[in-house]
């Protein structure tokens, strides 16, 4: 199947001022979100009917609740909600304040502009066809980046955004994209023809005979009409309609404005690499739940620019920029920048936002890791961001054998991390079992005075021989005397979704390590939901 080349949105009701009416109609037709929704076609009906109660669709059902899946797959779309991996629909923060009516408007607003490609629901299995690889824009903005610039008149046509805009793939394409349309002003009627033509051929995915120039706008205005009015709900611009989008040239130093304040505030979002719930619960953060870039404020400038780009170079191996000590991020950023550029990107870093979140590029560059040690190091960085005291290799008496991770906890505690940066997959086999049960936990048992408590494998990618967790366990208690010493087993994407969790909740560093804590049972953790749900966060 060809892949999209082409911007899409879900769009039974186009207008954002109803978004609040659909939710609300989701709510009622799953008992507030306590009735499954994956398969249940009773429960696609259900919605079907709350939403022509409400007087959003035509007093009619379809036999099969196709209407109603296509409402929730909009509502998906913006992040108001997502689909856990139980199949039930979970409202993000967004959702809920907007359904409770607090800052409605700027709620759907700021979904608006955070819409980007891709996105949670883009990626779930079901959606097809899928979007090429190389998308990564957030359109709304994109359009109104478009609008604000002189040499386009400050306004947009409908067919040079369905033909032009609509293809475009990057945030960076701006440039290009408006040399396009300035091209396509000045072509004559023929040469317009021929330029749509081209354009329907190289960007339409649907596999069908009557493509072309013709074809593609009646199939793609549609969508272009949609991000119309979405971003004249923002108030940003206005919309001629059917016509054109349109800014005053006065205002439009304005708006670009409150964009830079967007693209600040909310940088573009790269947690579907951890997982896509919790893609969905941060780009559904609602707006008095701060979400910002990792070196906080800095206004996109030349020189500034790159200092930025330094700056998050400096930081890709530090999870959590804003929890580390002041001290130690000023070292961190002294070994590029001088000292008092260290030391006022620390202080911005820290002061950014009241809320922790994890630094994207360390999500990117420990999730494509290919040194063994560098993920080993960036393991630790994470169990540092959870709260342990992390030793690394430490070195155990009578032993040349050496663990990767030490974690020292709650006074006289440790636990034992393997780590396992194999790319297609690790197997817990017999002899790496003995070797955790055999030499590491009896080694390293007492190691400043700590005892050994728990241990665990941390893998690059995904992992098998789970039932030999309980071997360990088994055989460990045959070593230390009958004591207890269960295990975990999570993949690198778990463990990111775990901290990002946490870090986004405002939950405490100790409180983070006694909740890790409950998670070790002698199993393993494909996903962060998981973990999250076996410890009563879900």
């Amino acid at each position: 199947m060809r892949k999209r080349a082409v911007w899409f949105i879900p769009r039974p009701e186009r207008d954002p001022k109803f978004h609040r009416d659909a939710l609300l109609a989701l709510a009622e037709a799953t008992g507030n979100f306590k009735v499954k929704w994956e398969g249940n076609r009773s429960a696609h009906i259900a919605y079907e009917r709350k939403l022509a109660e409400r007087g959003l669709k035509r007093n009619s059902t379809s036999c099969d609740g196709s209407g109603g899946r296509t409402w929730a797959a909009m509502l998906r779309a913006f992040s108001y909600c997502y689909l856990d991996d139980e199949g039930y629909i979970v409202p993000t923060k967004a959702g809920r304040k907007i359904m409770e009516g607090i800052k409605v408007f700027e709620n759907i607003k700021k979904q608006i502009l955070t819409f980007q490609i891709p996105n949670a629901y883009f990626l779930e299995a079901g959606f097809r066809p899928k979007f090429e690889e190389s998308f990564a824009i957030r359109p709304a903005r994109f359009l109104i980046k478009l609008c604000c610039r002189p040499d386009l008149d400050f306004n947009l046509t409908k067919e040079e955004i369905t033909f032009f805009v609509l293809t475009a793939k990057r945030d960076s394409d701006l440039d290009a994209v408006a040399e396009q349309i300035r091209a396509f002003r000045s072509a004559s009627s023929g040469e317009r023809e021929a330029l749509k033509r081209d354009i329907a051929a190289i960007f339409d995915h649907r596999e069908r005979s009557d493509r072309g120039a013709r074809d593609f706008e009646a199939a793609h205005s549609d969508v272009a009409h949609t991000f119309m009015l979405l971003c004249e709900y923002t108030g940003l611009v206005r919309y001629a309609r059917r016509r054109a989008l349109r800014v005053d040239p006065s205002q439009a130093g304005r708006v670009l404005e409150e964009i830079a304040w967007y693209d600040e505030r909310y940088p573009f979002n790269r947690r579907y690499l951890i997982s896509l719930q919790r893609m969905a619960e941060s780009s559904g953060l609602d707006v008095d739940s701060y979400k910002a870039g990792s070196c906080g404020s800095i206004k996109p400038a030349s020189n500034r620019r790159k200092t930025e780009m330094k700056i998050r170079q400096l930081l890709q191996d530090v999870p959590a920029p804003a929890e580390m000590p002041y001290e130690e991020l000023v070292e961190v950023l002294r070994r590029e920048l001088p000292p008092h550029e260290a030391e006022e990107a620390a202080q911005r870093i820290k002061n950014a936002a009241p809320l922790s979140h994890l630094s994207d590029a360390f999500v990117e560059s420990y999730l494509s890791e290919a040194d063994s040690l560098a993920f080993e190091n960036k393991t630790g960085e994470i169990l540092k961001a959870l709260g342990f005291d992390v030793v690394m290799r430490p070195e155990a008496q009578g032993s040349p054998s050496r663990i990767e991770i030490l974690v020292k906890y709650g006074g006289g505690r440790c636990g034992l991390i393997d780590c396992k940066n194999h790319r297609d997959k690790f197997t817990l086999s017999s002899s790496a079992a003995s070797m955790m049960y055999g030499e590491y936990i009896p080694n390293y048992d007492g190691y400043e005075n700590c005892r050994v408590e728990f241990f665990g494998y941390v893998t690059a990618s995904s992992f098998g021989g789970e039932k030999n967790l309980e071997k360990i366990s088994r055989r460990a208690e045959m070593h230390m005397q009958g004591r207890k010493i269960r295990g975990i087993m999570l993949n690198a994407r778990t463990l990111l979704g775990f901290l990002d969790y946490c870090l986004e909740a405002g939950i405490p560093r100790d409180e983070r390590v006694e909740l890790f804590l409950r998670a070790v049972k002698n199993r393993g953790y494909s996903t962060a939901e998981e973990m999250l749900r076996e410890v009563g966060l879900r």
